[in-house]
């Protein structure tokens, strides 16, 4: 018995006639896209996406933030290995993460530097999100057309199925620890009290009539997988190139190979470290009044 083999062109419904001797059926078919990917419309971050008649998406404004913009949610369509590929915009990068029932994150992400990657067991849904790279984000008018597909071969770009899915505001998670064993005080005459006004910001004021020379006072741990960091999105209270306030890190690693110190003023990232554990000082070296606000960001960024 032979075998009939159907390729869709353009996505949507029509029908196929069969006939077999007198008997003639017609079978209704469904042509979905090749892109697996659903998104619509979305505000957030100060970006605003919409939907242009093709089904690519329109991104206007400016990101109120580096690492900030939009995000969609979709169920995961498809198993085994996807290919992602897609034409952006100047200032804005975009990638795919594979969450499982809980949200959490499975494997890499993916961008268009690691496109080509096996869904991980375990997946339930999709994230794709629109986020801007820049360090001062500028205004940005123009078109994505992104595409993820099944294969290790990127085609023409397709309109996804689904466009209207409502997206929303994305930040990437802030990993930087929090400091404990607060409030502090650092220095003498009469010194600086550390507060943390609210959830991972710390307030620095007072007075010292000597440098304050706190460099190990405000320590904290956090581990990391293996992937890219950057602290460089931190509102430095002093400008990011400061010894008078600011952050040192360094990476124990998981492999017992020797550590290094990877985070410091004028060198806040990016950087590629292997799994380890990060110590993280904040330390605080000025001399005579201040008053400063400091909220410490750490993000993976790939």
């Amino acid at each position: 018995m032979g075998a009939l083999s159907i390729t869709g062109i353009k996505p949507g419904s029509t029908s196929l006639k069969l006939t077999a001797g007198t008997i003639t059926k017609t079978v209704p078919i469904t042509v979905l896209s090749r892109n697996l990917l659903s998104y619509g419309p979305a505000e957030g971050n100060g970006l605003t996406a919409t939907v242009n008649t093709d089904g690519s998406l329109h991104v206007t404004g400016t990101a109120t933030g580096q690492w900030r913009g939009l995000s969609w949610t979709f169920p995961c369509p498809v198993q085994g290995t996807v290919k992602l590929s897609g034409t952006s915009i100047a200032g804005l990068s975009f990638n795919i993460k594979c969450l499982d029932a809980k949200g959490q994150q499975l494997g890499d992400q993916m961008n268009l530097g690691n496109s080509v990657m096996a869904i991980p067991a375990g997946t339930v849904s999709l994230f794709l999100n629109v986020i801007s790279s820049e360090a001062t984000p500028t205004a940005k008018v123009g078109d994505l057309r992104i595409q993820l597909e099944s294969g290790t071969t990127a085609h023409d770009w397709m309109r996804p199925d689904n466009t209207s899915l409502r997206g929303g505001g994305y930040e990437l998670a802030n990993l930087y620890p929090r400091v404990t064993g607060l409030p502090k005080t650092l220095g003498t005459d009469p010194g600086v009290m550390v507060t943390e006004p609210s959830p991972g910001t710390y307030r620095f004021k007072g007075s010292t009539t000597q440098k304050v020379d706190s460099w190990d006072s405000l320590t904290c741990f956090v581990h990391v997988d293996a992937g890219t960091y950057t602290m460089d999105a931190t509102d430095w209270p002093l400008g990011n190139d400061s010894w008078l306030m600011g952050i040192q890190a360094h990476i124990s690693h998981d492999d017992g190979s020797e550590g290094a110190n990877v985070f410091e003023p004028r060198n806040y990232g990016p950087k590629t470290l292997k799994a380890g554990t990060l110590q993280c000082n904040i330390f605080v070296n000025t001399t005579g009044e201040v008053d400063k606000t400091f909220t410490p960001r750490l993000y993976k960024i790939d």
